[in-house]
């Protein structure tokens, strides 16, 4: 209900963690607990990281990609406590179901635009700053979500960036 942060981080080196291809949340998915200093009923802790490989040949960089997607779970929550019913917990589900489908579509686009590019000699800036790019399009993304659906208590609007979901999600290849 209350604003979820979606957070990306980038990684240079392989990726430690839970890294899992596209996911369908549950419950189970959110053992954290809640921090006393805040009252956001969901809290969904996603991280998009990435690594590659670089080779020359004949003055041509190729670079090899893996990107990576992990749901946090012991930093996502969900206040059990003020769910009062099953309806009200698969609403919760759905909405925190968007912070991740972003932070997926996110992925999917890096993983895109990186593999895509003509690098430099310079292609660690160069990949910094692509992903930088792509990034800050889906932190937006991220904020418009929270504010159309305010935090999930705009249904209309939810069941709309639903659909949208739903579309994106059958347009991507799945990683």
């Amino acid at each position: 209900m209350k604003r979820c942060i979606l957070v990306i981080l980038i990684f240079t080196m392989p990726f430690i963690g839970k890294a899992q291809s596209y996911h369908r949340l549950a419950a189970r998915d959110f053992a954290g607990n809640p921090p006393a200093d805040n009252g956001d009923i969901a809290y969904t802790n996603c991280y998009v990281g990435y690594s590659y490989n670089v080779s020359r040949r004949n003055g041509n960089y190729n670079i090899v990609f893996n990107l990576q997607l992990s749901l946090n779970t012991n930093q996502s929550y969900i206040r059990l406590e003020q769910v009062k019913t099953r309806e009200m917990l698969d609403q919760i589900l759905k909405h925190e179901q968007g912070h991740y489908n972003i932070a997926y579509l996110l992925k999917c686009e890096a993983n895109s635009v990186l593999t895509h590019h003509h690098y430099t000699s310079n292609y660690q800036a160069e990949i910094i700053d692509l992903f930088k790019q792509v990034e800050a399009k889906y932190h937006k993304l991220n904020a418009d979500y929270e504010y159309q659906t305010q935090h999930m208590l705009n249904i209309q609007n939810q069941d709309k960036w639903n659909g949208w979901f739903s579309h994106q999600l059958d347009n991507v290849a799945r990683l």
